[in-house]
């Protein structure tokens, strides 16, 4: 089979590349086409999969690496991002093999901003690459906890029919049946004020996931400090004011961090999460982040 057929697309997960395959060999069971294409019976290739040593050797969807691979076909560098460059060198060993989980290592599976159930997609993206006639697949950047809607199109995603079980148990293409376009969008935003701060954190989503930043979570943390003293946010310990925090951030972001329900309570931002954020553990997931670097670099909404 031709690398020019199998090879994967701009932005395409791994586990929608294996559906296209699966799908023109006339077989899409997960154990019967990863024995088939790699002689194994591996975990699904789902955000972050196990086993990349086996599909780069197996050329089947070109002449990559192990690090190319997991850089470009998975979500490793958006998880990954603000973890230890050696923390993130020890998942993508993980990610190599079939030993471990790699969320499991990374610490990375938050309850405060899981992965999504049900595999996402954009209307407008679907039609887009359906004109390309090359047909659709299923896009990394959809699939990011902290992206609700599309980078590219400025509207809602939505919820495909693919939940995690039917991942399980085989690899199943995008198309317009699986992603109808009448499906529920994951966010109703009738703000254009939500609606921009949705649209900046899924770009800079997209950059975490295009990029890569190896910079110590130590040093990260200072960085933080120091901003946020410059807006005079830390107590007399030289340490995180998290009263006088959660109120800056309810200031800044409002009523869109009612969009996660952990963040923010009756009106309140919540300061468990953002107290995670200053400390040596550094096990908060991206959007933590994210939301944070909001409020000290907000020179975007400025």
């Amino acid at each position: 089979m031709s690398t020019a057929v199998t090879s994967v697309r701009r932005d395409e997960t791994l586990y929608s590349a294996l559906a296209r395959v699966g799908w023109l060999l006339g077989g899409t069971r997960r154990t019967a086409l990863q024995l088939a294409l790699f002689g194994a019976d591996m975990p699904v290739f789902d955000d972050m999969p196990v086993g990349l040593d086996r599909v780069v050797a197996s050329g089947v969807f070109g002449d990559f690496d192990i690090v190319d691979a997991a850089r470009e076909w998975t979500l490793f560098p958006y998880y990954a991002h603000y973890a230890s460059p050696a923390h993130a060198r020890a998942v993508m060993n993980v990610m190599a093999h079939i030993d471990d989980w790699p969320h499991a290592v990374l610490g990375s599976w938050a309850a405060a901003a899981p992965p999504a159930d049900r595999l996402r997609f954009c209307v407008s993206c679907c039609n887009a690459m359906a004109a390309g006639g090359a047909g659709l697949w299923w896009r990394r950047a959809h699939q990011l906890p902290s992206a609700l809607v599309c980078p590219d199109h400025r509207e809602p995603l939505r919820d495909s029919l693919i939940d995690r079980e039917a991942r399980r148990r085989g690899y199943v293409v995008a198309s317009y049946t699986t992603c109808p376009a009448d499906a529920p969008a994951v966010v109703e935003v009738e703000d254009p004020r939500v609606l921009a701060d949705l649209v900046h954190l899924a770009r800079q989503s997209d950059v975490l996931l295009n990029g890569w930043d190896e910079v110590h979570p130590d040093d990260r943390r200072e960085g933080y400090l120091e901003d946020l003293h410059r807006l005079g946010l830390l107590n007399r310990r030289g340490e995180a004011n998290l009263p006088a925090l959660a109120k800056a951030m309810d200031g800044y972001w409002g009523t869109t961090l009612d969009l996660w329900p952990s963040l923010r309570r009756d009106g309140r931002c919540m300061q468990r999460w953002l107290g995670g954020l200053m400390l040596r553990e550094h096990r908060s997931p991206p959007l933590h982040h994210l939301l944070l670097e909001g409020l000290l670099y907000r020179s975007w909404r400025d």
